[in-house]
């Protein structure tokens, strides 16, 4: 458990506005942090600040699907919350924020074990950065020929 999750967030959120990736954006998308993940609540607040449109992760049919958040997030199949808005296309996103149980710093992820992040990363040309704890930085984990290495991480 995280004891200064928030503090950290705001950190994380304030480091990623420096980064080229962050400021050329303008749909960038993120997910809705659950235990262990830094809390979204604040970036989702510095997005509408800095202009910049959200967009969030829906499962359909075990894939990604970016879509605007829409008037409410609603509990997905793995009870993290969902947008309702329609649908982006892929192609439209500038920047996509990943999450992770864990990272290398090399970008390699370690997931909730579903393949979701990775089927959709590889669909995907946006700029990548992993969002984590320092405590979640390992030095090694495995890597299936599926994964999808994200183009950078950022630690709070």
């Amino acid at each position: 458990l995280i004891d200064d999750r928030l503090l950290r967030s705001v950190q994380l959120w304030s480091d990623l506005a420096t980064l080229p990736e962050y400021v050329s954006a303008s749909m960038v998308m993120a997910f809705v942090g659950v235990e262990g993940e830094p809390d979204t609540d604040t970036l989702f607040a510095k997005l509408r600040r800095d202009g910049k449109s959200l967009v969030l992760p829906r499962m359909v049919d075990g894939m990604i699907r970016p879509a605007l958040p829409g008037d409410a997030l609603i509990a997905g199949p793995h009870n993290i919350p969902e947008p309702t808005g329609v649908e982006v296309d892929v192609a439209e996103l500038d920047l996509v924020l990943v999450p992770a149980l864990a990272f290398t710093s090399d970008g390699v992820r370690l997931g909730r074990g579903g393949g979701h992040y990775d089927r959709f990363l590889a669909l995907c040309s946006a700029p990548t950065i992993g969002l984590c704890f320092a405590e979640q930085v390992v030095d090694e984990l495995p890597v299936e020929l599926h994964d999808v290495r994200v183009g950078r991480i950022l630690v709070a």
